[in-house]
This record gives C-alpha cells, sequence and structure tokens, in this order.
C-alpha cells in the first residue's frame, strides 16, 4: 500500500458509513467543494485504493514529520515522502 500526503481543512472528517467505517475514496468528492486556501492542514492517505486515512491530521509538515518518526519510518522515508508529497510502501523488482 502507498501512502500521500493530502491536503485538508485543519477539523476534516473522513466520510463514514453508518457503522463509523471510512468510505474509501470519499475524500476525493468532499475535499473537491473545499476552497485550496481552505485546505492548510496536511493528513497522510493509502493510495493504493482509493484511499482512506492512515494518519492523523497535522498543521504542519514538521508535526507530520516528528508523527512519522514516532511510528518508526526511517528518515529517507520521511524525506522522500514530504520531498514527492507520495511514497510506494514497497517495491518489487524481478530479474531476468
Amino acid at each position: 500500500m502507498g501512502r500521500e500526503i493530502v491536503r485538508v481543512p485543519p477539523g476534516f472528517h473522513h466520510p463514514v458509513d453508518e457503522n463509523g467505517e471510512f468510505i474509501v475514496g470519499a475524500h476525493h468528492e468532499a475535499l473537491y467543494y473545499i476552497p485550496g486556501d481552505q485546505k492548510t492542514a496536511f493528513q497522510i492517505y493509502e493510495n493504493v485504493s482509493d484511499g482512506s486515512p492512515v494518519s492523523p491530521i497535522f498543521e504542519s509538515l514538521v508535526e507530520l514529520s516528528s508523527w512519522l518518526a514516532e511510528q518508526g519510518a526511517s528518515p529517507a522515508y520521511i524525506q522522500a515522502l514530504i520531498a514527492d508529497g507520495h511514497a510506494p510502501s514497497f517495491v518489487v523488482k524481478t530479474q531476468r
């Protein structure tokens, strides 16, 4: 499962179903109608499917980086994720 940083408004709540479970991909439409200047916070989403959040919301990339480090992410991974905005969870290399 890959990860991507999504800009969200502070206090954003990913849509959930009647059981309180995330509706995969439902953030796309919800965020589409929110003006960009209101999306000042950051949240990590998995992006292999249409996506669901895998982190809390952070007010800054520094806070997001600190949280990733606390979760055991390597400095190289954190730097790549912040620089590119997304990162794969693994890469498969085949030999011929």
